[in-house]
């Protein structure tokens, strides 16, 4: 191996002999300049996210469509499997890796907000490492497989994150004054963006959601993991729309008030999401006696077996049941509602790995296409994506987010006002129930005094 290595050196010095010395001395300063340097360790990061965050993809597809085949074949003996596969899933995070549980995107929060000094590095290595990112993998497709009603978005996230945070690692040994904060919001930025294939929307996630008070610090690693991550994902799996493009009646201002009480109701509803959420997580940490964890979690698994039993778009991302409304003219059904908002807290509860990113607005699409009832079915699929944008603002409390999201999906331009005072209504009326989101709550249980409990 030394030999080999030595070899290597040599051919290597041979050929920079041969070059002319003007050449040699323009490669030394490109080298040499640590923002070059940073640069391609970014583009190198953002090659490696985006491909692995479109294997995930690919993969979590298949296990969504075989969890439907165990149903169609299987029937009740899933009320077997589906507890087994939770069981395992939350297993996996339990032994190998706790901070993969649930979204990822809190992580990346407290990962974000925590300084990278020497008495906290340890625990932002855990949160972004990549051990976490490959137990965070595996136990997100074996909860979906299971029938869990959970998305990918908020775990590619923290794939993305930790691979960047991975590279940031190796670049700082040889430039040890370059921010870690530049790596976590690339990487975030750039999972988003190839995650739903919104590169704006990666962005503002960025700003909004990290709260990037020193924008122009970061605006170049930013652009470049998304501009590298976009690209890629767009290479292999072409230049795509998420959701599609559906069809809008004319949109004018007569639709503003069905905005603002879509907006109202959906913003209501997710703020009450993640309340619940957080209640029963709390709950949840509180049990400290084994048994009752995995009685707990095979229940969850027991449970989402009955519901997907009751309606088959109970489990999986909710990507399906949305462009069944967008494309397919599904009808409105209170009951979906019911169980995708259910069966997204029950899936979360499990204690596995899983988003709920897509739940949340397969939720709210839900909720839209009822809503759409009382004021026209022709206006269905511009109130199925205003309930999108209202209760993933009410989740998340992040409206420029949630409504660029759901415009960069679909690109209907033509909507934007409606999204917009949608969005900004459901910020609104989230505060009545709670002045922070769900991820903030929770960002709180990866701080230095609870990490270590």
């Amino acid at each position: 191996m030394r030999d080999t290595a030595e070899k290597f050196k040599q051919h290597a010095r041979r050929l920079v002999d041969r070059l002319p010395k003007e050449h040699v001395r323009k490669i030394n300063k490109l080298i040499s300049d640590k923002q070059n340097f940073q640069t391609i360790g970014l583009w190198v990061s953002a090659l490696v996210a985006s491909s692995v965050s479109i294997l995930f993809a690919y993969l979590f597809k298949i296990a969504e469509g075989g969890f439907q085949k165990l149903v169609g074949h299987l029937h009740f003996s899933i009320f077997v499997v589906s507890p087994i596969l939770f069981l395992l899933s939350w297993l996996i995070i339990r032994r190998f890796a706790p901070e993969a549980s649930g979204s990822g995107i809190p992580q990346i929060m407290a990962a974000n907000e925590i300084n990278y000094t020497p008495e906290n590095k340890t625990i932002v290595d855990r949160l972004l490492s990549l051990k976490t990112a490959v137990v965070k993998i595996i136990s997100a497709l074996l909860c979906v497989l299971g029938g869990g009603a959970i998305g990918r978005e908020g775990p590619t996230l923290q794939i993305s994150t930790s691979i960047f945070h991975f590279f940031g690692k190796l670049v700082r040994r040889f430039s040890p004054n370059i921010s870690e904060h530049t790596w976590v919001v690339a990487g975030a930025a750039s999972g988003l963006a190839a995650a739903f294939n919104t590169p704006l929307g990666g962005i503002v996630y960025a700003i909004e959601e990290l709260g990037l008070v020193h924008f122009h610090k970061v605006r170049t690693a930013l652009l470049s993991g998304v501009i590298v991550s976009g690209l890629v994902a767009q290479w292999v799996l072409g230049n795509y729309l998420y959701l599609g493009f559906p069809a809008l009646e004319k949109v004018d201002f007569k639709i503003i008030p069905a905005a603002f009480a879509n907006g109202a109701l959906t913003g209501l509803l997710g703020a009450l999401f993640g309340s619940l959420l957080l209640f029963l997580i709390k709950k949840r940490r509180a049990i400290t006696k084994l048994s009752y964890l995995v009685l707990l979690t095979l229940a969850c698994g027991s449970v989402m077996a009955g519901l997907s039993l009751l309606n088959s778009k109970a489990a999986g991302s909710g990507v399906d049941t949305i462009t069944g409304f967008l494309f397919h003219k599904d009808a409105p059904s209170i009951e979906l509602v019911i169980i995708r908002y259910f069966g997204t807290i029950i899936s979360y509860l499990s204690g596995a790995a899983g988003g709920i990113f897509s739940p949340s607005l397969a939720i709210g699409a839900s909720i839209g296409s009822f809503l759409a009832k009382f004021i026209g079915e022709h206006h269905t699929n511009l109130m199925v994506m205003l309930g999108m944008i209202g209760f993933l603002t009410g989740v998340t409390r992040t409206p420029f987010t949630a409504f660029i999201l759901v415009l960069e999906m679909t690109d209907r331009h033509s909507a934007i006002f409606p999204m917009m005072v949608a969005a900004m209504t459901a910020q609104w009326f989230a505060r009545i129930i709670d002045d922070e989101s769900f991820y903030e709550h929770v960002k709180h249980f990866y701080t230095k005094a609870e990490i270590k409990k």
